[in-house]
Order: structure tokens, then sequence, then C-alpha cells
């Protein structure tokens, strides 16, 4: 059985995410930041299968024209940035996210401040 996450149900979802994730993240406060976030039950004993919940991310989408040198392209990326970051922060998100292909720029994004993200990141299109 699926239903919204309630209340009661973060005393035993601490006890999972303790038990199996304390090591990998952080115990998020699912009523907060989140557009939602679900419980599926075992019918069997009213526990806790997994709980799933959508978080919305602030991404920053660039497109640089390669054919400028390499100093106009990292001063350019920053004030990108810098912009990004002030917007991502007047709609109340605390972070940025950046995908990226190109090894260079993964450098100047790691020089800028970013990190690594544990584990994959992967998508769907729905």
């Amino acid at each position: 059985m699926i239903r919204a996450l309630e209340p009661r149900d973060v005393v035993e979802l601490k006890e999972i995410h303790d038990k199996f994730f304390k090591d990998e993240f952080t115990f998020p406060d699912f009523f907060r930041g989140f557009l939602c976030c679900f419980t599926v039950i075992d019918d069997s004993d009213d526990s806790i299968i997994c709980v799933g919940a959508v978080r919305p991310i602030a991404e920053v989408f660039a497109i640089t024209n390669k054919d400028k040198n390499p100093r106009t392209r990292r001063n350019a990326l920053y004030q990108i940035l810098d912009a990004s970051a002030y917007m991502a922060g007047k709609y109340n998100f605390d972070q940025i996210h950046c995908f990226v292909q190109d090894a260079l720029w993964e450098s100047q994004l790691i020089r800028a401040g970013f990190n690594r993200t544990k584990g994959n990141s992967l998508f769907l299109n729905i």
C-alpha cells in the first residue's frame, strides 16, 4: 500500500536510515523542501518498506562559446555561477547542481566550489 508520509512514520524511518544509510547521507526533514513524500507499507505488519520523496533541485544550464579564449570563458562561467547562486537562494534552494561532460569545465567548477555528488547522477524522462 502506498500513502502520504505521515509524522508517525519518522521514528521508524530514522531507524531504517541509521541502520542502512547513516554513512551515505544525513537524514532529511521530509516535511520541508519536498514537493511530496510517499510511504510504501508492508500490509502484513504495517511496517515501512520504502519512503520516497520528490525534491526540486536548482540546475545550472549553460551553453558556452568555445571559440572564446579560456580566461574569458572562465570569467563568464563565474558570472553565471554568481547569478545562478543568487537566484537559487531567492527561491529558497540551498544548492545548485550542474551536470558536466567536459573534464576541463569540471575542474573549473570544482575550483569554483562545486563538490562531487555521492553516487551517480541518473535521470528519467517523463
